[in-house]
């Protein structure tokens, strides 16, 4: 593992980061049981209730408790930037989005128009803290290659959840939902945010844990200003509106993803690692999700796709298939390392072993339980009075897999930490 140039003395507080990482499995949980509870009705297309319920489930109480924790923890360390004040900062974004996430959830299930209101106020404070803070502290990064697609993530997944929040006001003030919006929010969520990202943080994880190649600071460079002009491009001719430029714009942002991800892809495969861990099993499902999604949503574009099903699939693919798939992956890395650092810090220096803190057996039992949550939810989208809470209760199993999985390593840190100097300090969870 290489991990020359990285300065982890500037790494948070465990707890920082360890929480929302604890935290956000059980949305999922929560996601698979609005689906059980609604049952085969909820799969008749992307806006019913539930679906809307389950999406922002897994999108604000999952993906952003992990991306925004990614980034407090990455940023520092590559750059040796801190944020402001994370130990504030930290739980006022962990529990805007988890409250956020529960109270609009709440809202899209047949809750009152008030809900959607008293959702905004979390979900402002958590955008408002988070983006406005990170674009400040990128921004004085302006030479450094490696953090531009940061710089570009952030910006991007604040305005995607600012028309979000536009929404949700439209909602409290009883007018029509903007279908501009309505079509510009889940694509600059998707592919703004979370893929570039993604991006930013998989140009540090797969050389540091597997071997991988690294390719040239360019390609990250120039993805967050050519990710960001398609989408810009894209919402422009949506409101003149021109649907062929559109279209094409859409076809044009499905390549770049499908070739960015190609370019991982061939890394992974020709990684000197050959050895294949559970981050190398997700990552392998997730980027055959994430070319699968780029590419049904390219032909959806074109109209070579069409009816209520495809949109769920490819929801499903981007979110539970790419985002979810990769997510999970890092995580397998990223917090067992944290543990093993954190505990490198102590008094007594305890000998441990990443390995030590979740066992790879539980790993590779949950990307087999999360490929099987996949496609099964794929049929069940094609069949839904047969398999939808079949699909359900595999989620439910998913996240709760996953959420013990790293629960055990938090444990094992307690216990490491208790061994070594006979009790835990108040920075430990």
């Amino acid at each position: 593992m290489s991990a020359r140039g990285l300065a982890f003395d500037e790494a948070p507080p465990l707890a920082s980061v360890l929480r929302s990482f604890l935290w956000a499995p059980w949305f999922l949980v929560a996601a698979g049981a609005v689906l059980l509870a609604a049952g085969p009705g909820a799969l008749q297309d992307r806006y019913t209730p539930a679906v809307l319920a389950a999406t922002h489930l897994v999108t604000i109480g999952f993906l952003m408790l992990i991306a925004t924790a990614a980034a407090f923890q990455l940023v520092p360390v590559v750059s040796g930037a801190s944020f402001p004040c994370v130990a504030c900062l930290a739980p006022a974004v962990r529990w805007g989005f988890a409250l956020g996430a529960v109270l609009l959830a709440a809202a899209f299930l047949q809750g009152p128009p008030l809900l959607f209101g008293l959702a905004a106020v979390p979900l402002a404070i958590a955008v408002g803290a988070f983006t406005l803070s990170g674009a400040w502290v990128l921004w004085r990064l302006p030479k450094h290659k490696t953090m531009a697609p940061m710089f570009y993530a952030v910006t991007l997944l604040g305005v995607a959840l600012a028309f979000g929040l536009v929404m949700a006001g439209e909602r409290v003030a009883g007018a029509p939902v903007s279908a501009t919006l309505l079509r510009a929010h889940p694509l600059w969520a998707l592919a703004g945010g979370v893929f570039v990202l993604w991006a930013a943080v998989a140009a540090q994880v797969l050389p540091m844990f597997q071997g991988a190649r690294s390719w040239s600071p360019r390609v990250s460079f120039v993805l967050g200003p050519l990710v960001s002009a398609l989408l810009f491009a894209t919402l422009i001719a949506r409101a003149w509106p021109v649907p062929a430029v559109e279209s094409a714009l859409r076809v044009v942002l499905a390549a770049v993803v499908v070739a960015y991800a190609g370019l991982l892809g061939q890394r992974l495969w020709t990684r000197g690692r050959r050895r294949c861990d559970a981050m190398t099993f997700f990552w392998y499902i997730g980027l055959v999700s994430l070319i699968a999604s780029a590419v049904v949503g390219a032909f959806m574009a074109v109209g070579l796709l069409s009816g209520l099903k495809w949109p769920l699939a490819y929801g499903l693919l981007a979110l539970m298939g790419a985002a979810a798939s990769l997510m999970s992956g890092m995580l397998y890395k990223i917090v067992p390392f944290l543990v093993w650092l954190h505990l490198q810090r102590r008094p007594g220096h305890p000998t441990v072993l990443m390995t030590s803190a979740i066992s790879e057996r539980s790993m590779r039992v949950h990307a087999a339980l999360h490929l099987a949550t996949i496609g099964f939810s794929l049929a069940a989208i094609a069949w839904p009075q047969a398999l939808c809470e079949g699909a359900a209760l595999l989620w439910i199993a998913d996240g709760a897999l996953f959420g013990a999985n790293l629960f055990t390593a938090h444990i094992f840190y307690q216990r490491v930490s208790r061994a070594s100097t006979g009790g835990l300090s108040r920075a430990a969870l």
